[in-house]
């Protein structure tokens, strides 16, 4: 058995490790599921403050990958996700130099669709490369796109967080305006979205894409005239050149020229197998029909609630720490002065569960992992919420 953070989640497998932290496989003890786990330490506040920022993004879409729930201990904060098999859109580019114009306009339409609802929370992501599109392993059919990492997201009314020197994100992914300290703006995200479109249709690295307006690679052969218009367009060093919404920049891609249609070019395997926690049934790798969202539906989701669907996937051999004195929930302490202190958001769950109904009532105990998950009340009338109180205690309340 692996070491089992805060009592509930067992650390099974390490799938990656960066430089503010590890992913794993989990096993979720409270609700018998297998989940990712994004394991940060916490090595200075602005990381802290960052990390609390994710676990309030409160974004439901079917191209969006937002945490499910989330816990402390030690100096460690982990929060889970659903599995996505299929690795990322950088592990395509390490496959091949560059993309079919046709894949390539369905993955701009995802992500594009991914960053309105993000936008429309007022949420600007500034960290969209190639590494944080996530895509579920549906083989040569039409691909699934998730964007996910909002590890140093930000909302776009929220104060600065960071000296005006502190430059965030991904170098070669930076807008112009970013990279001189401009405040965030939905324009960072639609310039990324376009240098990710121009690299997967070139093949050519991001910083090697343009340096001026005036500066564009060679045209790959056989791409539509409206696909390069819109990707040029978005990836203009010139805000005002780029299209005025990721609504607009996928709008404009909803050609017949353009359409999905089957192919056999490019696959996207299952990048990792399954694995069984000890005592657990690890269900099989199923994924979601990949499908371009409307508008329409894009913005109802946005403000509903969608259901994760948890698909199984492996790693590489477990790797195992000893867990020595454990200090579960003091993490709490510094989490709750600081977000009273500077007027923050607090870090919730997206967690949902299966929960017993009737078993909350409104101003009863709840536990601090369960922060932000969600129960019916005694009489199945209305769901509560377990949110902190100022005292420090955690009781179920009206969501």
């Amino acid at each position: 058995m692996g070491e089992v953070f805060a009592g509930r989640y067992e650390l099974i497998d390490m799938i990656g490790e960066g430089g503010m932290g590890s992913v794993w496989q989990v096993h979720d003890r409270k609700h018998d599921r297998i989940l990712a786990a994004k394991v940060l330490r916490q090595s200075d506040a602005g990381a802290l403050l960052r990390f609390m920022r994710e676990q309030g993004m409160r974004i439901h879409h079917p191209n969006v990958v937002t945490p499910l729930g989330w816990a402390g201990e030690d100096d460690r904060v982990l929060f889970t996700m659903s599995l996505v098999d299929g690795g990322a859109v950088s592990d395509l580019l390490r496959d091949r130099p560059a993309l079919p114009p046709r894949y390539v306009a369905e993955l701009l339409r995802q992500l594009l669709q991914a960053l309105e609802a993000v936008h429309a929370a007022g949420v600007i992501h500034r960290d969209v490369k190639p590494a944080n599109l996530l895509l579920a392993a549906t083989g040569a059919a039409r691909p699934h796109l998730m964007l996910t990492d909002f590890g140093i997201a930000v909302p776009v009314a929220s104060p600065r967080m960071t000296t005006t020197s502190v430059v965030l994100g991904t170098r070669g992914y930076l807008a112009p305006e970013q990279l001189a300290g401009a405040d965030p703006a939905p324009g960072f995200d639609l310039y990324a979205a376009g240098i990710v479109a121009l690299q997967l249709l070139t093949g050519h690295r991001p910083d090697q894409i343009r340096r001026s307006r005036d500066e564009l690679p060679a045209r790959s052969p056989g791409t539509p005239d409206q696909l390069w218009r819109v990707v040029t367009d978005l990836a203009d060093p010139d805000p005002r050149g780029r299209p005025p919404s990721a609504a607009a920049a996928a709008h404009a891609l909803e050609t017949p020229e353009l359409a999905w249609i089957e192919q056999r070019d490019v696959v996207v395997p299952r990048r990792v197998q399954p694995v069984r926690a000890e005592g657990v049934q690890t269900a099989g790798a199923t994924v979601a029909p990949p499908t371009s969202v409307t508008p329409e539906q894009q913005r109802a989701q946005v403000t509903t609630r969608a259901q994760h669907r948890d698909t199984a996937v492996g790693a590489p051999d477990p790797v195992r720490r000893s867990s020595g004195g454990r200090r579960i929930g003091l993490v709490l302490v510094p989490i709750v002065a600081i977000a009273a202190l500077l007027g923050i958001w607090l870090p919730h769950s997206s967690d949902q569960g299966d929960l017993t109904p009737g078993g909350a009532t409104v101003g009863g105990t709840c536990q601090w992992q369960d922060a932000g998950t969600l129960e019916n009340d005694a009489a199945g009338s209305r769901t509560l919420q377990c949110v902190a109180s100022a005292d420090g205690t955690y009781t179920w309340q009206k969501s």
